[in-house]
């Protein structure tokens, strides 16, 4: 069985008289229409891009740690050791991610949530805290590890303090107990490519 033609034509004129239009539109228009569609859409993803850039940015930072302070925890007291004791400095990577509202530090690979920023500090004061409990047998023996930050980090350099204490408890099967280590050390960084 053979389908008859198509009339292209009585098809153009039955879709004028039905909408009142012309019908399909000339190669001409149709070119201009499609790039007139194709710079709005452009222009609307450059625009949200740009909006969504304007508040989330990143800063890096070569930043040396130095230790201030390093104490040993016993059951008896914290016994602190002399500079020259202290373990050299080291060179880290710091990253400051602001998106929106909330900030995170990359410190290498290692990932810290900052505090909710108080109004009245400077915006660019940032401090962070981690707990870390961690249990083992016999015992069991509890590791408590504590560290927070406290930095100022601006469009050109990055300053502060990182504190860190470990300490274990636990009965009599964990040997004598606490014991631990606890150290202050300073931040001092420059933003990433300055000279």
């Amino acid at each position: 069985m053979t389908r008859p033609a198509l009339d292209v034509a009585a098809v153009g004129g039955a879709t004028r008289a039905r909408f009142g239009g012309a019908g399909t539109p000339a190669p001409a228009t149709r070119g201009a229409l499609l790039l007139a569609l194709r710079i709005a859409v452009v222009v609307a993803l450059a625009s949200t891009t740009l909006g969504a850039c304007s508040c989330d940015t990143f800063r890096f930072y070569q930043v040396t740690r130095s230790i201030q302070e390093e104490c040993d925890i016993r059951p008896n007291g914290e016994f602190c050791d002399e500079p020259e004791g202290f373990s050299p400095p080291v060179d880290e990577v710091w990253t400051v991610e602001r998106v929106g509202d909330e900030i995170r530090v990359y410190v290498d690979e290692e990932v810290w949530v900052a505090d909710p920023r108080d109004p009245a500090q400077d915006a660019n004061f940032i401090t962070a805290e981690k707990l870390e409990i961690a249990a083992r047998e016999p015992g069991p023996c509890v590791t408590t590890t504590t560290r927070n930050f406290a930095i100022l980090a601006d469009n050109s350099a990055l300053t502060g303090t990182i504190d860190e204490r470990s300490r274990i408890e636990g009965p009599d099967d964990c040997g004598e107990t606490p014991t631990g280590l606890r150290t202050s050390s300073r931040l001092d960084g420059v933003i990433d490519g300055a000279p």
